[in-house]
């Protein structure tokens, strides 16, 4: 069968993390015997040169695997590119004919989904989607299945804190394609790393009037001088663009602080996580207040590699452990207590992280699941 994966801004922003979260759910759907066309949609008023220069990033980025002829473009109306011959391009009229559409986009046109018989769309963020749909961000096409990443939602109705507006959100774990993450041993003097966007100009409403900052600086604040509390060095690859007052603000608090645009290309991101000791990140505000259960599709690639992490807690899981491959801390105590279970029994935690990708995120068995119910 043929899968659709649409995808979003992948053309505009080829980041390596950002390339993975969908590259593993290709990976994982080729894993089974599926070929797969990448989907993603250009302004209307695009030219041809200026969807030549990023294609052929994009490109040389998917090459490793596989994906770089499987990719095809379509505007935002749904229109074919008058131009899609000279980019040698997937077919749209293929793209569109396909057995079953994985939509990672919230806003595909309706007249585009409704080609397919069999559909589904993802939802990666949790509280902050549903948030955009409460401003009429989006409207989202009907599909055959809705699902989101929020293991809030297998929770009772009277413990989530946010409107479903009306579409009936079922649970799926994020997917990694263990084949393509292999356990790697971690290097004499490896550190606990994160890669993230730091600033961010995104407010949340608190529910009482108010509003919070929603970035990685302000989740990260409360938890800067864990660093003291570590034998293994801590690491931050962040977006800051050499602004170096804030990095040496954050050096001040015993972190190591690098620029991320030097893992831009999947690989080199693949080999930044794999060259780790583990993750230690904390989560954006909305996914904490809210108690959304989100879990980072970075960090399972860390999981995957044998790497592991200490998260911030997004929720009540029945599926995540808080202290066994994985830490999910609340309060500053608790990430230090977590920092050092993993400096004192690493091995043991190697493999218990490896574990939870495998029994939780393979790819295969996520995206089987996935499809019996789909299809």
């Amino acid at each position: 069968m043929t899968i659709c994966l649409a995808v979003p801004n992948t053309l505009s922003f080829p980041q390596g993390g950002h390339l993975w979260l969908f590259t593993n759910w290709a990976l994982g759907f080729r894993s089974l015997g599926h070929d797969v066309v990448w989907l993603d949609m250009v302004d209307d008023d695009a030219t041809v040169e200026k969807v030549l220069t990023m294609l052929v990033t994009l490109r040389a980025r998917l090459k490793f695997a596989g994906l770089d002829t499987a990719v095809a473009l379509c505007t935002r109306k749904g229109s074919r590119l008058s131009f899609e011959d000279e980019l040698s391009l997937r077919p749209l009229d293929e793209a569109l004919s396909a057995g079953f559409l994985c939509d990672h986009r919230y806003d595909l046109p309706r007249p585009v989904v409704a080609r397919f018989k069999h559909s589904m769309l993802i939802d990666s963020d949790p509280g902050l989607l549903h948030e955009s749909l409460k401003q009429k961000f989006y409207d989202m096409a009907p599909h055959g299945v809705f699902y989101t990443i929020g293991e809030c939602v297998t929770r009772p109705k009277s413990e989530q804190k946010f409107d479903w507006h009306g579409y009936a959100w079922e649970y799926t774990p994020p997917a990694v394609s263990l084949d393509h993450w292999p356990v790697m041993p971690a290097h004499q003097g490896a550190a606990f790393t994160t890669i993230s966007n730091w600033f961010l100009d995104q407010w949340m409403p608190d529910g009482a009037g108010g509003w919070y900052k929603n970035d990685k600086r302000e989740a990260f604040e409360p938890f800067l001088d864990v660093p003291q509390f570590s034998r293994a060095p801590m690491e931050l690859k962040l977006n800051l663009g050499g602004y170096e007052p804030e990095m040496e603000r954050i050096r001040a608090h015993g972190w190591r602080v690098t620029e991320s645009n030097d893992v831009a290309d999947p690989c080199d991101y693949r080999k930044y996580l794999q060259s780790s000791f583990g993750e230690f990140s904390c989560a954006k505000p909305g996914y904490v207040h809210l108690a959304t259960g989100w879990m980072s599709d970075r960090t399972i690639c860390y999981l995957a590699s044998g790497k592991p992490v200490i998260v911030q807690k997004t929720g009540i899981s029945d599926v995540l452990p808080d202290t066994r491959g994985m830490f999910r801390f609340t309060t500053f105590d608790d990430a230090r207590r977590a920092v050092q279970a993993v400096n004192d029994d690493y091995a043991a935690q190697s493999k218990a992280a490896r574990k939870l990708a495998e029994d939780v995120f393979d790819a295969k068995k996520v995206l089987t699941k996935i499809l019996e119910r789909c299809l």
